[in-house]
Order: C-alpha cells, then structure tokens, then sequence
C-alpha cells in the first residue's frame, strides 16, 4: 500500500525550491566543519603523538559538543517563530560557527592541543545547534506530502561537504605537508557569509503566505507553523518527549550514528596504518561513501513519502548492518571501495528519514523542537563512538594491528541491527495523503 503522489515536483511553488536550495548550501558548510577534524585525524594524531585511546577521548569530546545545544536552541528557535521568521535565528548562528571554524586554521590555534579542542568544541556547539534549525527550515517550505524528498534532497549535502572534507584535507596535506593539515578550516567562512545575507533577505511573511496559499490550491498540506510568539502552546517539550514515535525514533537515531561515526572515526586510520596509504591518500578515499550517498538521500526518503517512514528505516538499518560487517573483509583499496558504494547508499539516506518521522508526528508549534530530540540524540550517538572506536582498536593491539579494526566493524554491524528492529515496535503516523489532507493512521 502507497500514498500517490497528486502533485508533481514540476509544480511545487519556486520558493519551496529556493528555499532548499539554500538550505543545502548551508548544510554542505555545516557537514565541511564538523567532518574534516576526522579526516584529518591521522595528521592530527601524529602531531601531537596520540594513542587511539586519547584520540578517541579527544574526537569524543568534540563530537559531544554536538548534542549539547540542539534542544534548548530548537525550543529559542520555536519561541522565535516558525516559516520566514527561522532565517532571522539562522544567519547569526550560521556565520557565528564559521567564524570560529576558521580561527581554528591559524597554526598558533591548531598546534596547541588546549586552544584546538576549544575552538573545535565552540564549532560544533554552533553547528549542533544549527542541524535541527536548518532541518526544520527545509520542512517548513514544503508541503508534508513532499517532506520526505525536500529533506532527502537537503540533506545530499551531507555526503557533498564530507566528500568536500575528504578533498580538501587531501589538498592541503598534499601542497602545505603534513604540518599544514589546519589550513583545511580556513574555507567555509567564506561561503557562508554571503549565502546567509541573501536568506536574511529572501525569507519574508509575504512569501511564506503565498507558498502556503499555493499549497493548499493544490490540494497538499501546508506545515503547522506559528511564527507569533504569544501564539506557542505550552509544554511542547513534553509534548514531543512523551510522543513514543518521537523518542523512538532518537534511539534508532544514536545508534546509527554509532555507526556513522565509528566508520568516520575507523576508516581513515585503517586504510593509513592496515592499507598502507599515505595519509593524504587516506583522507580522500575514506569519503568514497558519500558518492553513492547522495544517490541514497534522494532514493530512500521519497520511498518513505510512499511506502511509509517505519519499514524504510528498518530496510536501510539492516543494510547498513550488512555493508559495514562487510568491511570485514575489504583488506585491500578495491575492496575498501566497493564496500563503501554499498554502506553510502544508506549512510547518509536514514537522517532525513529520521527527521520527517519527527517533523510527522511533532505537536503543533514543536517542529525544531522535535527535530532537536533526534539532534541531539544523533550526537550523542557520535560522542560514544569515538571512544568506543578507540577501546576497541587499543584492545586488538592499537593503531597497527588489524585486530581491533575488525572489532569496530562488527560492533558498528550490531548496533545497526538493533536499530533496525526498534522501529517494529512503534506506531508509526504517515505523512499526510495528498487527497485529503489529512494525515492517516500508521500501519
């Protein structure tokens, strides 16, 4: 059983598009900033002399930072005001976090171990705050029925600004040594600046009201949004914790992100000290994932908008148990590669499944808020796995010795497995159906 689609992309409203459009861009900066300090591990392990016990300590406590914002600054975020009024709340936070990003390319930054984990950790406060803002942004432009696709298609610059990462930091080790490895922070700034005065500019009342009138001509759902402050119910974090779709949905969530971020953490350091690569050869082909990812973050989401959120998340959670067990077996770069195409088609297409499964079953006034649960429980997930990464590849014999990498990789197979199941046990709400309106009961 499917919902069809009644209207077209051809004909969703050029702001809905625009709006994406800017969306990505800035989410493409955002994955740049939080990925490249994993691939440029290896050369920050060896500058300071790092064991991967104190390695993964560091990465953890970087990764953690993540989590630590995105609930209180969905909930400032919907206080704020949902639809043109989140751009407002956006800019200022977007090319905060870039700012901080690039004073950390400076070598007076970087090559003191304290001021680096400070400035890394400032990043990814902002940038952990940002994700659910941007999410929620994206899903307030659409109408709900096309919200699995506009999320899907927002979140491909995930796997881009990774394999941005990926290419940058190669770049930089390949012309500056492997000294320069903290020049790679010096490029989203720049980006970022203008992009966020057009969308500053762009999002205005006049042109969500005519988006939402254009919706609901068509016959689809325009988003719940309230953007007058007085108008917020109350208690909408108890609301979304107390929502079983929302909650679990965040578990399935951090143990995914287990995963993704064990295999960010791992690869690297695997295809370097097991594979033999140099370390600029490590940082590109450790990104080899994304290529297929973007594929998967448009594929798996638009199913879910047909087929339903709950069985996509359990297909891709057993297919991402599957392709990383596999790395098992990739002792060579060919086998490296064709593992990764298999694990991208999924790697990055969950968290925008996650993210409509929220935005679907959000109170009303609570969409960022919800996203924020998922946010944070994703970053959670990605501030384990570097320790645990790190235990594991310290317990089968440290940097050098195969033993522990296989660890890791059977480990991250088990946490996809269990995330996959979780879903089994949830009702799920569909998105609305295009006919009515109105969204229907879950299966």
């Amino acid at each position: 059983m499917f919902t069809r689609m009644k209207t077209s992309l051809s004909q969703i409203h050029r702001y809905s598009w625009v709006s994406l459009s800017v969306c990505w861009l800035i989410w493409i900066l955002n994955a740049y900033d939080r990925e490249i300090v994993l691939r440029l591990g290896p050369s920050i392990s060896e500058t300071f002399d790092l064991s991967p016990d104190t390695w993964g300590v560091i990465a953890s406590l970087i990764m953690l930072a993540l989590a630590v914002m995105p609930i209180a600054g969905s909930a400032m975020s919907d206080r704020h005001g949902g639809g043109h009024k989140r751009a407002a709340f956006q800019v200022p936070l977007v090319i905060g976090t870039t700012a901080l990003a690039f004073l950390s390319g400076f070598k007076t930054v970087s090559h003191n171990i304290v001021a680096f984990i400070a400035i890394r950790v400032g990043v990814n406060l902002g940038a952990g705050w940002g994700e659910p803002v941007g999410v929620s942004n994206t899903a307030e432009w659409w109408p709900r029925e096309r919200r699995g696709f506009a999320l899907g298609a927002h979140h491909t610059g995930y796997p881009i600004g990774s394999l941005l990462s990926g290419v940058a930091g190669a770049a930089v080790l390949t012309w500056f040594g492997d000294d320069g490895w903290s020049y790679a922070f010096f490029f989203s700034l720049v980006f970022a600046v203008p992009i966020m005065l057009f969308w500053r500019k762009y999002s205005t009342r006049d042109k969500i009201d005519t988006l939402y009138a254009d919706i609901e001509a068509k016959g689809l759902t325009a988003p719940e949004v309230i953007t007058e402050t007085d108008e917020r119910p109350k208690g909408i974090l108890r609301k979304v914790l107390t929502t079983p779709q929302i909650t679990g949905t965040a578990v399935t969530t951090m143990l995914t992100q287990i995963v993704y971020m064990g295999v960010n953490t791992v690869l690297p350091l695997y295809l370097h000290n097991i594979v033999g690569l140099s370390l600029a050869e490590s940082a590109g082909l450790s990104v080899v994932f994304t290529l297929t990812g973007i594929v998967g973050q448009v594929l798996w989401p638009t199913l879910s908008d047909l087929f339903g959120r709950r069985v996509t998340i359990v297909i891709c959670g057993i297919w991402m148990a599957v392709s990383v067990g596999c790395l098992y077996f990739a002792t060579t770069s060919v086998l490296v590669v064709v593992v990764q195409l298999a694990f991208g088609l999924v790697a990055n297409a969950v968290w925008p499944v996650y993210y409509a499964t929220a935005s679907d079953a959000a109170p009303e006034g609570g969409t960022s808020t919800a996203n924020g649960v998922i946010t944070t429980a994703m970053f959670i997930g990605g501030g384990i796995a570097p320790v645990l990464m790190g235990r594991l590849v310290g317990l089968g014999g440290g940097w050098e010795e195969s033993t522990g990498y296989v660890y890791t990789f059977l480990c991250m197979a088990g946490f996809a497995l269990i995330g996959a199941l979780i879903p089994l046990f949830i009702r799920h709400v569909r998105p609305a159906a295009p006919d009515t309106g109105q969204a229907t009961a879950a299966r």
